[in-house]
């Protein structure tokens, strides 16, 4: 009888964590999980058909990356946003987003660029059909083809880090007020790439994000304010604010 491999055992239990990993992470970062959602290993597991050691094991590393909350008794989370949790993650997204992309320029080729016009153009297309997993997956597949564009590039992880926490809150600010966008920013990128124009990508990409993301979360966070306003009137002293998540 042959006897079991050890070292191609432990690949495949090594292969089966990075699937897990990377399905969860895929998961979170295009929303498809809610902020303050309970969720558990064992109901994880059975979702994905393994066993609890792999999902235990990427839901630490999805901790360590501060894309989940680890409550008691085996139970995680989306963090649930507040202001100034929101307010940070913009800033650190701006300082970290810009820089990679003046930082990448130099690398930026014509097929890079026809790569994030295609992404654009299914952005657009997402956009129009409301399709939000598609919608997100294109804009972040747009920001993530110009970063990478420089070779081993260290600000992608770390942007990639801020994705998986503010994923699931715009996520839920595009089901909740929509996209509404008075400027293609990612045109003025674009044009930015052809031209070689440093400064002119660089505000381009600030004001992209600042026109998106803030604009979603300013709206939510008045509409969810609105929610709490009856509280106030009655009386009762509402709760901290925080996010709520979309009705069922």
């Amino acid at each position: 009888m042959k006897e079991a491999d050890p070292t191609s055992e432990a690949l495949e239990d090594a292969t089966i964590q990075q699937r897990i990993h990377g399905r969860l992470r895929t998961d979170i970062m295009l929303g498809r999980i809610a902020p303050g959602e309970p969720l558990t290993i064992r109901g994880l597991a059975e979702k994905l058909g393994v066993s609890a050691m792999p999902v235990r094991e990427a839901l630490r590393r999805l901790a360590a990356e501060q894309a989940i909350e680890l409550l008691g008794n085996r139970r995680v989370r989306i963090p649930i946003m507040s202001i100034n949790r929101f307010e940070d993650l913009l800033a650190a997204r701006i300082a970290l987003e810009s820089e990679a992309a003046v930082r990448a320029l130099p690398h930026i080729t014509a097929e890079t660029i026809a790569e994030m016009e295609r992404h654009d153009t299914a952005l657009d297309a997402a956009m129009a059909r409301n399709d939000y997993d598609q919608w997100l997956a294109a804009n972040f597949a747009f920001h993530r083809t110009l970063y990478a564009a420089r070779p081993d590039s260290i600000f992608l992880p770390l942007i990639e880090s801020l994705w998986l926490q503010v994923g699931p809150f715009l996520r839920m600010a595009l089901e909740n007020v929509g996209p509404s966008y008075t400027v293609d920013r990612h045109v003025e990128a674009l044009q930015a790439l052809r031209e070689r124009n440093v400064m002119a990508l660089r505000i381009a990409i600030e004001a992209d994000l600042r026109d998106g993301i803030t604009h979603l979360g300013q709206r939510l966070m008045r509409l969810d304010e609105a929610l709490t306003l009856p509280a106030k009137h009655q009386g009762r002293r509402p709760k901290s604010r925080k996010i709520s998540p979309p009705p069922a």
